[in-house]
């Protein structure tokens, strides 16, 4: 993911640790140009290193809709997360996190 993925900043609004923090993440998701129509918000996933987000102090665990991910001038709302999906032998390598937002 080092390699590959694109640095973006998690944040926490309220109480401790509100940062900034640059992690490395991989973006999926829809485009605007894929979408036809009227539509208010666009669901993105995020996947994140576990090693990264722990080693930049992040407060985990994630806060569901409070928390947020600046990617590409943009500000998203985190509003899921999953931390089963990407493990191995029971390891947490990367989160992968719902995105919903412009």
């Amino acid at each position: 993911m080092k390699a590959s993925g694109q640095t973006i900043v998690l944040q926490r609004l309220t109480g401790a640790g509100a940062g900034p923090y640059s992690v490395k993440a991989r973006i999926v998701g829809a485009d605007p140009s894929d979408v036809v129509g009227a539509v208010q918000q666009l669901r993105r996933k995020a996947i994140v290193s576990a090693e990264d987000v722990e080693s930049t102090g992040f407060p985990v665990p994630f806060l569901p809709k409070q928390d947020r991910l600046i990617w590409n001038g943009k500000t998203l709302v985190i509003i899921a997360v999953d931390d089963a999906t990407r493990r191995l032998q029971g390891v947490l390598v990367a989160y992968e996190l719902e995105l919903a937002g412009a």
